[in-house]
């Protein structure tokens, strides 16, 4: 089913080598945020610089501190014992609820989380080319993480999954044949076709077919911060309305947009 997408469109950070101290935090002290999952030469981090944008337009003289990456749930669990300040994280609150977290109610990517380019191995291309329905898709092995937040999704719409703990299991399982192709979001991909890519079997971008389905991520607050989530509703309000959000956003994913031109959504 072919659909078109109303999307709402309104230099590299160093990444700490641990997670942050633990304990209140004391004013003036950097905010601690999760860095990217797969820093890349240059590769700026959208997520990191929104963050600072938000700070700076909240009031906010702080600047940031990027922590190792770790898995969601580890994240959320760092928010909640206050080794974190606000993380990144999927918009799907009834999976953190018991951690008491505050979400601020923006979605960061405007929806380009869940919609998702399809990778697999160069040689297997054709096949996948030729898919012309959903049901189609679903027929092949589908990698996913198997604590992404979002897996229960495609189990319920029945894809046929194969999980894995690491995205560098996934891509592995990808080369090896234990998986058809990788649903990744368009926001995902240059990082990771630019670490992944390079070694073993090719990879390939199917150049025309999608999916798509309503997701994306929020910044959440770890319980004790009431300020921080106040100053980072304040700021984004701030930088939707004076174009400085329009503008970060553009830079970062204009030209995955414009990859989009022609091609199929499911």
């Amino acid at each position: 089913m072919q659909r078109r997408l109303a999307l709402l469109l309104a230099g590299s950070l160093p990444v700490a080598s641990a997670w942050g101290h633990h304990g209140p935090r004391a004013p003036g002290l950097p905010v601690r945020v999760p860095g990217p999952p797969y820093p890349v030469g240059a590769l700026r981090f959208f997520q990191g610089e929104l963050l600072e944008l938000a700070l700076r337009k909240g009031g906010s003289e702080q600047g940031i501190e990027l922590l190792s990456t770790q898995t969601w749930p580890r994240q959320v669990r760092e928010l909640r014992d206050g080794h974190a300040d606000v993380a990144p994280l999927p918009a799907l609150d009834h999976v953190y609820a018991e951690f008491k977290l505050a979400r601020v109610d923006f979605p960061l990517r405007r929806g380009l989380l869940g919609l998702r380019r399809l990778v697999c191995r160069a040689d297997r291309l054709p096949q996948l080319d030729s898919v012309r329905s959903l049901a189609e898709l679903q027929a092949l092995r589908l990698g996913y993480g198997a604590e992404w937040a979002d897996l229960p999704i495609l189990q319920r719409l029945g894809f046929r999954i194969v999980t894995a703990r690491s995205t560098e299991q996934l891509y592995a399982g990808l080369r090896n044949g234990e998986i058809d192709y990788l649903s990744r979001g368009v926001n995902e991909l240059h990082a990771e076709m630019s670490r992944f890519g390079p070694a073993g079997a090719p990879l390939a971008l199917l150049p025309g077919l999608a999916l798509f389905y309503p997701l994306d991520d929020c910044f959440f607050v770890a319980p004790a911060r009431t300020e921080l989530h106040r100053t980072l509703t304040e700021g984004l309000a701030r930088a939707l309305r004076d174009g400085s959000y329009a503008a970060l956003f553009e830079q970062h994913y204009s030209k995955a947009l414009d990859d989009l031109a022609g091609v199929r959504v499911l």
